[in-house]
């Protein structure tokens, strides 16, 4: 993907074909279309012209213009990808010949197992209330009134007492007190939850990939003598 843009070069993140970021000049850029970039020059070439490097301000001053890149984000191809089924040429052409003078680098590839974390629920915690019923007893004083009746003997005239010699009957109104059971709501405890988060490790496994490189030497004609 082209990630920036300057009038002699674009900067390609690493990506499929590139395993670095590299800072390709506009004249090695060949054409583009819709949101691909393609050059004029292959993989291998690509790989191996320096571009891994950050130009300096004249590094590229003979560049020749090309028309403008297009945004970021911009899949970048090199010239031996087949444009028709959008496919990449990622193997390295054994047939070709090289010259005694050049020099062939076979790129080896490894995987690498990378691990990401993500949060996800692992369990609940449930609390329970229950309502429980139960008896209490209290104790609480009272008081009331009693009648205590005592006669005295006397003796005097009875002049001027207008209920002499009436019956009836005389009512004496004695108080008490009586108990009144209220309930009121009350907090007596509280329960406080907390959580808190405690490190462990975990094993993850997952099969890699890796290229080995075998040299054939077979139909090469070896001087015995050399050593």
């Amino acid at each position: 993907e082209v990630v920036a843009v300057h009038p002699n070069y674009i900067v390609v993140e690493k990506g499929f074909f590139f395993p670095t970021d590299y800072y390709i000049p506009t004249s090695a850029i060949s054409t583009y279309e819709g949101d691909k970039v393609y050059l004029t020059v292959s993989k291998d070439e690509a790989l191996n012209q320096g571009w891994d490097v950050v130009p300096t301000e004249t590094a590229y001053e003979d560049t020749v213009g090309v028309a403008p890149v297009a945004p970021a984000t911009t899949d970048v191809y090199a010239a031996d990808v087949d444009e028709t089924a959008d496919t990449y040429a990622t193997d390295v052409d054994r047939t070709a010949a090289v010259a005694d003078s050049d020099t062939l680098r076979i790129p080896v590839h490894e995987e690498e197992l990378t691990a990401t974390k993500r949060p996800r629920q692992i369990g609940e915690v449930a609390i329970e209330k229950d309502v429980v019923t139960e008896e209490k007893v209290m104790e609480v004083p009272v008081t009331e009134e009693r009648v205590r009746v005592e006669r005295h003997v006397v003796d005097r005239d009875a002049t001027g007492d207008a209920n002499a010699f009436e019956e009836g009957t005389i009512e004496v109104p004695i108080s008490g007190e009586e108990v009144a059971v209220q309930k009121n709501v009350r907090v007596t405890e509280e329960v406080e939850i907390d959580k808190e988060a405690v490190q462990r490790t975990e094993e993850v496994a997952g099969t890699v990939r890796r290229e080995e490189v075998r040299v054939d030497e077979t139909g090469v004609d070896v001087d015995p003598n050399r050593r």
